[in-house]
């Protein structure tokens, strides 16, 4: 079985176009939106693999929010209100109880756990960015990612960067594509 999804395609309006009355080709043109045909279980594997690859990445990110505000946060917190603002460095002045602090309290073992979930959270982050996305939602997500918080464009890979104009020359087929 073959399922269409929608993606511009210049050749798929002309035949629509043809189809219609002289009266209607004018509003139709304007508004066309064209059909691309793809076997149905490619479509749905694409879709499953970018639905599977969200919600892991979700649930990553979801999980480190979870443990900034109820691990995280508390530590620094506690490292604040025994050290103040500046935590001492190696080798000056209050560093062996800064040390001795931060092994006895946990902050170590906090620390470890924080790195390894903002490289899980990262990591799939990047494989969904590397995924195709299987329709315009999924490309208009990837798109939101290439901007960080501040506005300024984030640093990506080439493979990334890639993908996402592979994504545009497929979902956008008859577009200008530079």
């Amino acid at each position: 079985m073959i399922e269409c999804s929608i993606a511009p395609s210049r050749r798929d309006v002309i035949r629509a176009l043809a189809t219609l009355s002289v009266a209607s080709v004018p509003t139709m043109a304007s508004a066309a939106t064209m059909l691309v045909c793809a076997p149905a279980d490619q479509i749905a594997v694409e879709a499953r693999a970018w639905n599977a690859a969200m919600t892991h990445y979700l649930k990553a990110k979801a999980d480190g929010e979870t443990f900034d505000r109820e691990r995280l946060g508390p530590q620094f917190e506690a490292a604040r209100a025994k050290f103040g603002n500046k935590q001492p460095m190696k080798d000056a002045p209050g560093w062996a109880e800064y040390k001795e602090w931060r092994e006895a309290s946990g902050y170590e073992a906090v620390m470890d756990r924080w790195d390894l979930m903002t490289q899980v959270e990262g990591e799939a982050h990047t494989a969904l960015l590397r995924l195709p996305a299987p329709d315009m939602a999924a490309l208009r997500w990837k798109l939101e990612q290439t901007f960080d918080d501040d506005g300024e464009i984030a640093l990506w890979s080439e493979t990334i960067a890639l993908t996402i104009r592979s994504d545009f020359q497929r979902l956008l087929i008859g577009e200008a594509v530079a």
